[in-house]
């Protein structure tokens, strides 16, 4: 019995998610577009550059600049029309990453996005502010 107590632990151990730390998520992060989805439908796509800037692009096609910050546990973001922050628990690795916000929403559970792919595109902004320029 106590065997198998301490052989679930270790697996119980082994396989629970630690949060990524600031520098571990913008080394895995910068110079790359990460996509999301939610219940595997696409959510969104964010451009990450040099000085934790990024360029969001929401599912309707509209793009908006922003800065990241690291504040323990979270990874939060605060965007150029003022909105934010918006702050995000992210575990895993590029293989399998999980980003859960922190806002808790009465009674609803929170948001949890998956990351459905990673590349070196450019974010392409075709919503409401189509043809502006967005510089990081």
């Amino acid at each position: 019995m106590k065997l198998a107590i301490a052989l679930f632990t270790l697996l119980a151990g082994a396989t629970s998610a630690q949060s990524l730390t600031g520098k571990e998520f913008d080394t895995l992060s910068r110079g790359s577009t990460m996509h999301f989805t939610n219940s595997g439908q696409f959510y969104g796509s964010e451009q990450f550059f040099f000085g934790q800037r990024t360029v969001w692009r929401a599912d309707d096609g509209r793009c908006i600049n922003g800065k990241w910050a690291y504040e323990a546990p979270a990874i939060c973001f605060v965007y150029d029309d003022g909105s934010g922050p918006f702050c995000w628990v992210i575990e895993g690795n590029a293989e399998q990453l999980t980003v859960t916000s922190t806002r808790n929403d009465a009674g609803e559970p929170p948001l949890v996005l998956t990351l459905s792919g990673q590349d070196k595109s450019e974010i392409l902004c075709t919503g409401p502010l189509f043809g502006v320029s967005f510089q990081p």
